[in-house]
């Protein structure tokens, strides 16, 4: 038996569970604002002074709040914090009654017993402890209980204490609580205009050795500025200013937290450092930057301090160019210059951030665009981002940009260096007024580049001509508010493509003549977007020509020309001056086809001031034109004119140029209605030209010398005007016929050369005898040389094959290129004289074209053309065959193209060129029914005899939508012809 008295059972006390109380603190909790929000606003309505709440539930709801911020929780700070701040604030929005409990000394209490991190707990718990006493430190100070009446100045200084000794205890919560006590400063200023309060705050960061802190700097600053009267302690900071200009030096150390200002630290280690590295900016900047832009108005030292306060400029050389972004810095310390510079960039006004683009900073951020793998590239990208984002937002602010990156402290090469396009895009997004600064900027960093030997100047001057040909193709097409900025361009390049370095003695090194050479291919890429964009380019134009001839009369021109050009030159800028006064004169009235001319001359006299022979003819042709356009007996026919100014278009349109291209194109267009039979004609010869080096002979007048009667049977055979289109299976026949010469051209060379050498190949050598008669013997000296001249000519054979198979290739293209840019006049010509019987002409010569090219994109492009032709062929716009006595001609020449049009179609060819045959034919049928409906009969007559010559004959491949086109047409013609 047990000795153990029997057991008693223990009565359970009744115990009430408020479970909306339990919700509410969970809540607080949620990752949800809303959430968090609507708890807080609960638990604080059961604290209002109109709700009367005991005193122990005041200090057990104190309690739970303060546990709640010492919470791992995601959300539970927030949410516990906010409810804190609200309920502190209302439980003390009253006097306290004489003999509560509830008073500031007492939350205190609660906020250091609860916050309190014991020793048998774990790391993450001390962690969440010292959080939890941060925020309700922050809390006490927000709801403002420490600032009212009855409450004494140590319970400020207890609080402050806490808080300083906690970040000198954790120095990772170090930022965390400075920050806290930095905005208690300013709250403690609109509520108690009483020193003593900051001057406490600033002796205890003294006491704890944190004053020469980014944080004490900060607090500091604050209150100087909050409590202009304060007595701060002495000897710290000369004139009491961290900001003052002879603690540069000191400064630059404490805001790279690099070591303490008394230089108190024991192996180099310093000990305020943090240890532990954030990324984002300290408060601290904020704060200095503030100041800095922007002075106090309430320092009552205004005038000491205006007098040696560091400047905005000063600052950032010192403290951030020369500490951050030295070169002996970390990267974790140039992270923060990059953080700071971009906020610059987002907040500060542009007579500011315009002087942050600082010589280590640019360098540092040249260095880390540059290379991928470096550690703050992606940071860097940023940068450059960030600067691009203020461009876009404030245009103006695109001359600081450029010059940061390419003036004194950049690079004239930014942009190469970094492999980005940076500084380009800044320039596109400048305004006008900022462009221009940045003209006149890249003008002379092109005079100077910043390097003597002349390489590298002219790389540099290319790169600065390509961002203004950028500037260009980006703003052509803006309006006029640009076009001062595109003529100051197209000025500036002139001026060092034409002019001779020495004309210019700010030039260091002289421009190269490969450099210039190239600045006048970028001008003709910048006429090219002002040709294709603006409404009137020919103005900039010629003032670019007079620029040019200003230069070649004051003797600076670069080019060298005789007495008979010089003589054309002046002659046709005569002319040219005539027109431009009557454009000048006349204004917004001028005839289209004077400006069209204007612009015309212009690019011929330009053509030849860059040394193109042809275009000395071409200028001769211009002013017979003018003379029968405008001269005095303009009145005379100007067919002829007409024709040489066809003539000269096409020698434009036949340059591999798009700028040459679109200007034959707009003049073109203006003197179409003017073209004749015989301008016409000659666009018709160049559709018809054979696609090879014959082809390109007989369009440019040229013979080679080295061509024979074989080459040009040879090329004749390849392209004639009746083979037909090749398809896919043909085109890899001849692609292996053509292996297949080059084998026996490679078998043909090896056979000379083993003759000129006295040698086999190796497999002839295997057939040999090996005991050959001369086997082992050597060569004398006349033998020698007799095998040298033999191998001379065999090699100088093989290159003059060479060098013909490659003419042959060049030549293709060529007219390729130049029927092309004839097919895109035929274009504008159909469209523009659509109604005009001339027009009818071109059918045949496009149906042909589409037939015989072996180019896809040249047969498509001609179909194209006829097809928009007969499109537009409609309604009054349908071609009239005359009806007097010329009629009778127009009319048989009409009927002739319709028999010549039925004979194309019966012959092989691609799809489209038996569409467009259809619609040739159905085109002439109705002109000539619409001149005379009894002509279809003789239509009928012509259809049936093609349909019978398709059932009859092997070599008619006229196709089924001919006819079933036909029938189509009939149907809905037939109740016109029965009227």
């Amino acid at each position: 038996m047990s000795s153990h008295p029997p057991s008693k059972k223990r009565r359970l006390e009744s115990y009430n569970v408020d479970v909306k109380l339990v919700e509410i603190y969970e809540d607080l909790a949620n990752e949800k604002d809303d959430v968090r929000l609507k708890a807080a606003q609960e638990l604080v309505s059961r604290f209002t002074p109109e709700s009367s709440p005991t005193e122990e539930q005041i200090q057990k709801a104190l309690r739970r709040l303060f546990r709640g911020l010492c919470s791992g929780r995601k959300a539970a700070r927030v949410g516990f914090s906010i409810a804190l701040t609200e309920v502190l604030a209302q439980v003390f929005s009253v006097p306290r009654p004489d003999g509560s409990e509830v008073t500031v000394p007492k939350v205190l209490d609660i906020l250091e017993s609860t916050t309190d991190a014991g020793g048998s707990e774990s790391g993450q718990e001390h962690r969440d402890h010292h959080f939890g006493r941060l925020f309700g430190a922050e809390a006490i100070i927000k709801s403002s209980i420490l600032f009212k009446p009855d409450v004494t100045l140590e319970e400020w200084k207890r609080l402050v204490a806490l808080v300083v000794q906690l970040g000198k205890k954790k120095p990772w919560l170090r930022e965390e609580c400075g920050w806290i006590l930095y905005r208690g400063i300013f709250d403690l200023a609109s509520q108690k205009d009483d020193v003593k309060y900051a001057e406490a705050l600033i002796e205890e960061i003294r006491a704890q050795d944190l004053i020469k802190t980014p944080e004490g700097v900060a607090l500091w600053l604050a209150v100087k500025d909050a409590f202009p009267g304060a007595a701060l302690p002495e000897n710290i900071w000369k004139h009491n200013d961290p900001l003052d200009s002879r603690e540069k030096h000191v400064l630059t150390k404490v805001m790279k937290e690099s070591s303490s200002a008394d230089e108190d630290s024991q192996n180099g280690v310093a000990k305020n450092q943090t240890g532990v590295w954030n990324p984002k900016v300290h408060f601290a900047w904020d704060a200095i930057l503030s100041r800095i832009s922007e002075p106090s108005s309430r320092d009552k030292s205004k005038e000491k301090t205006k007098s040696s306060r560091l400047s905005f400029s000063d600052f950032w050389t010192e403290i951030v160019d020369n500490g951050l972004f030295a070169a002996a810095s970390s990267e974790e310390r140039k992270f923060w210059g990059f953080s700071l510079f971009n906020k610059v960039l987002n907040e500060l006004p542009s007579h500011l951030a315009s002087q942050t683009f600082s010589k280590n900073l640019v360098r540092c951020l040249t260095n880390q665009l540059a290379v991928e793998d470096r550690y703050l590239h992606r940071m860097a990208v940023k940068t450059a981002k960030t600067i691009h984002n203020r461009v876009s937002k404030e245009p103006e602010f695109a001359t600081a940009a450029v010059n940061g990156l390419l003036g004194p402290s950049g690079s004239v090469i930014f942009d190469q260096v970094t492999k980005t396009k940076t500084v380009e895009k800044i320039i596109t997004e400048a305004s006008p007024a900022a462009l221009g600064d940045i003209i006149s900027l890249i003008d002379r960093l092109m005079a100077r580049p910043g390097t003597g030997e002349a390489p590298p100047a002219a790389s540099h001057r290319q790169s600065l001509a390509n961002l203004l040909i950028a500037a260009v193709r980006a703003r052509s097409s803006a309006g006029t508010e640009y076009r001062p900025m595109m003529e100051m361009i197209l000025s500036t390049l002139v001026r060092y493509a034409y002019s001779t370095g020495e004309a210019d003695k700010a030039q260091e090194p002289p421009v190269s003549t490969a450099t210039q050479e190239y600045l006048r291919t970028r001008i003709n890429t910048c006429l090219n977007s002002l040709v294709a964009n603006s409404e009137n380019p020919a103005g900039m134009v010629y003032r670019a020509v007079r620029q040019i001839r200003d230069a070649q009369k004051s003797g600076t021109f670069v080019v060298k020309m005789d007495d008979a050009i010089t003589e054309s030159l002046e002659k046709g800028f005569k002319s040219l001056k005539k027109l431009s006064s009557k454009v000048k004169h006349e204004g917004d009235k001028v005839e289209p086809s004077v400006r069209a001319f204007q612009l015309l001359y212009s690019m011929t006299l330009l053509q030849v001031y860059n040394g193109d022979g042809d275009a000395v003819t071409m200028l001769d042709e211009l002013e017979f034109c003018y003379s029968k356009f405008w001269g005095k007996k303009s009145k005379e026919d100007t067919s002829d004119a007409s024709n040489a100014l066809v003539e000269i278009l096409l020698s434009f349109a036949s340059k591999p140029s798009q700028l040459f291209r679109r200007m034959s194109e707009q003049i073109f267009s203006v003197f179409a209605g003017q073209i004749t039979a015989d301008g016409l004609q000659s666009l018709i010869d160049v559709l018809e030209a054979k696609e090879n080096l014959s082809g390109q002979q007989e369009m440019f007048q040229r013979e080679d010398e080295d061509d024979d009667e074989d080459e040009e049977m040879s090329d004749a055979d390849d392209l004639d005007s009746d083979v037909e289109v090749v398809d896919a299976s043909d085109e890899e026949k001849s692609g292996s016929g053509s292996e297949d010469e080059n084998e026996e051209e490679l078998a043909a060379f090896d056979a000379k050369l083993a003759e000129a050498l006295g040698t086999r190949r190796a497999d002839e050598d295997l057939a040999a005898n090996d005991s050959s008669s001369d086997s082992g013997e050597e060569m004398n000296d006349e033998q020698m040389e007799a095998v040298d001249d033999m191998l001379a000519r065999v090699f100088k054979a093989r290159k003059q094959a060479l060098n013909k198979k490659r003419d042959k290739k060049d030549a293709r293209e060529t007219m390729v290129n130049f029927k092309n840019r004839v097919l895109d006049l035929l274009e504008i010509y159909v469209k523009k004289c659509t109604s005009s019987v001339l027009a009818l002409d071109l059918l045949l010569p496009l149906l042909r074209l589409t037939r015989t090219s072996t180019v896809k994109q040249l047969s498509q492009k001609a179909g194209n053309v006829l097809r928009e032709y007969t499109r537009l062929c409609k309604g009054n716009a349908l071609p009239k065959l005359s009806s007097d006595a010329d009629g009778e001609d127009q009319v048989k020449a009409a009927w002739e193209l319709l028999r010549a049009i039925h004979k194309e179609a019966m012959l092989s060819g691609p799809a489209a060129h038996a569409a467009s045959a259809s619609q040739a034919s159905l085109l002439l049928v109705k002109v000539l029914v619409a001149h005379d409906k009894k002509n279809i009969s003789a239509v009928v007559d012509l259809y049936a005899e093609t349909r019978k010559t398709q059932l009859l004959s092997n070599k008619c491949h006229v196709q089924p939508t001919f006819f079933t086109d036909w029938n189509n047409w009939c149907v809905n013609a037939s109740k016109t012809l029965r009227e």
